[in-house]
């Protein structure tokens, strides 16, 4: 293993490694983990209803407009539904691996693009390390398994921002205009992912950059009209298409409903104070929590003058970072994920760290040591409660988080005594034995799914007919990715009033856990217990309210009509 490193150092095979560690942190939990609520199961199935209706200009969740976050997402996710579709029939059995692929495509690209980054800026043995410990980073690995827009933003995001430093450091005017239209490209395709967030970080970059050195003559090349008219192309089509498809509702809805809101409260109950971000920043980051200090120690050194080489490197990767991590502390609507575009950056200055690490006083080693092992207790936490609180295997769970912590230990050990290498590779090791942990194996495990559930008793019946009518009062995304596009989302007193003919061939589900024992539509349920030709019930964890929820599932009509599943 002494001599792997060595070998793969050298830019040509130093992306093996690094595509290597961030599949196998991607990966875990991507066809274990069940379909998460709720953003992950309204945006694939809206993907999975652009299929079905070949409509791709409309976002659509059921019978309503998804008027949140543009099209990007949704069309990197019918490459790879395709795909999956001809190899395993992921459509037609709504097997989510398929649609979370276009997340990890996303996650290589970012580990990608922080090693070509680090290496444009600090040199190859930084690329290598950059690229690995965002690879196997806690938050980019688990955006990685989420059928969402993270990591593809984080993807295109740093790309963007390798783009911006060549053109800042180009020394010619062609090779200035060739990275102008590859950052005209990037920030587009950022935004036909994810609105205003690839522009804002790149915006904010240069804003904070020219005024840092005040100078700005560099960015003459952004008005050279081939960059501006690409960007053009690839956005304005399908925005000009939804627009008109939907009456102008897309960018009124989007903006005044989803990002208006988060910028003036914490919108959607996801409010939180500044300091939110570097609070959660040690675990999320982990494996590179170990070296960030001391990579922040050498470009605070690096910027103070010590040494003039590296004052550029410093500046750039603290403009790329900065500017947008205090933009989000100070916004009051917070999600970790939101920061996610600036790990790149700090993954290179953890690289740098790593580099410089003998040379770093003791305190910053300190510092790190003592994050990661906080950061390593809260991570072997997530493995072991999950487990002893939803009814998962907690034996199994307590040997895995000790495990866990006994890399974290290894790894802070060897860091002191100076062996940085055996260090990094048992701090990756330690990061992809949690993913395999909790992602892969003990958090799937627990009762935290019932749409899952619920979805295996129905197929295992054979209740779903084509021509049954769905009805559920249990409102969350995943029943619905879980079940069919048709399925009818509703509160208890609706169900109750439009399921009255038990004679009719219709499949209800009932969340028990949201009916008053007073309600008039309370009696229902005695109804349809003594009328429906077949029901059964399930226990779970309903995580998106925060408590306990009992299904009743029942089927009613000729149930003589049914056909039984096909057994093995």
């Amino acid at each position: 293993m002494a001599r792997l490193i060595p070998f793969l150092q050298e830019p040509g095979r130093a992306w093996i490694l690094v595509l290597a560690v961030t599949l196998a942190a991607s990966l875990a939990g991507v066809f274990t983990l069940p379909v998460l609520d709720r953003d992950e199961a309204r945006f694939a199935q809206a993907t999975a209803q652009m299929m079905e209706s070949g409509d791709l200009v409309r976002i659509r969740f059921l019978d309503e407009d998804r008027h949140k976050k543009p099209v990007g997402i949704h069309w990197t996710q019918l490459l790879t539904v395709t795909a999956g579709e001809a190899v395993s029939g992921a459509l037609t059995d709504r097997q989510i691996w398929a649609w979370r692929l276009a997340s990890t495509l996303g996650a290589v690209l970012a580990a990608l693009g922080a090693m070509a980054l680090a290496n444009r800026l600090l040199g190859p043995p930084a690329g290598l390390y950059a690229g690995v410990l965002l690879g196997a980073s806690v938050l980019l690995g688990v955006e990685s398994g989420i059928a969402k827009t993270d990591a593809m933003l984080a993807g295109i995001t740093v790309w963007a921002l390798y783009a911006l430093a060549r053109l800042h450091e180009a020394d010619n005017r062609t090779g200035a205009r060739v990275w102008a239209v590859w950052l005209w490209a990037l920030i587009a395709l950022g935004a036909l992912v994810k609105g205003p967030v690839t522009p804002m970080a790149a915006g904010l970059a240069v804003t904070t950059l020219v005024i840092w050195e005040r100078r700005m003559n560099w960015l003459r090349p952004l008005a050279f009209w081939p960059g501006p008219l690409l960007a053009a192309i690839i956005l304005l089509p399908w925005l000009v298409s939804v627009q008109i498809a939907t009456d102008g509702g897309f960018l009124r809805e989007m903006l005044g409903q989803d990002v208006g809101p988060k910028l003036v409260s914490g919108h959607e109950s996801h409010g939180g104070p500044p300091g939110y971000h570097l609070l959660a920043l040690p675990a999320l980051l982990f494996p590179a929590t170990l070296f960030l200090p001391a990579g922040l120690h050498a470009a605070i050194t690096a910027i103070r003058g010590a040494n003039p080489q590296l004052a550029r490197p410093a500046r750039l990767l603290a403009v790329m970072s900065l500017p947008f991590w205090l933009a989000f502390e100070l916004l009051p609507t917070k999600l970790p994920h939101y920061v996610l575009p600036a790990y790149p950056a700090l993954a290179i200055f953890a690289a740098w760290g790593l580099l410089q690490w003998r040379s770093t006083p003791a305190l910053w080693r300190w510092l790190g040591a003592g994050l990661m092992m906080a950061a390593g207790l809260f991570l072997a936490a997530v493995i072991f409660l999950p487990a002893t609180r939803f009814g998962g295997q907690s034996v199994l769970a307590g040997a895995l988080a000790a495990g866990f912590l006994a890399a974290v230990s290894a790894a802070v050990i060897l860091s002191a005594l100076h062996r940085e290498r055996a260090a990094v590779m048992c701090a990756l090791l330690a990061s992809l034995a949690w993913h395999a942990a909790a992602r892969g194996v003990i958090i799937p495990a627990t009762d935290l799914f019932p749409s899952r559930e619920a979805a295996a008793l129905i197929q295992a019946e054979g209740w779903m007919t084509p021509d049954v009518t769905i009805r559920s009062s249990y409102t969350e995304p995943s029943l619905a990715f879980a079940l069919r596009s048709d399925i009818m989302l509703m509160d208890f007193p609706a169900l109750a009033a439009a399921s009255v003919d038990l004679a009719s061939e219709q499949l209800l589900v009932i969340d028990l856990s949201r009916v008053a024992a007073d309600a008039p539509e309370a009696a229902f349920l005695d109804t349809l217990r003594a009328g429906a030709c077949a029901l059964d019930e399930i226990e779970g964890f309903n995580y998106s309210r925060g408590r306990a929820t009992s299904l009743l599932i029942a089927r009613t009509g000729d149930c003589a009509a049914i056909q039984e599943p096909d057994t093995p």
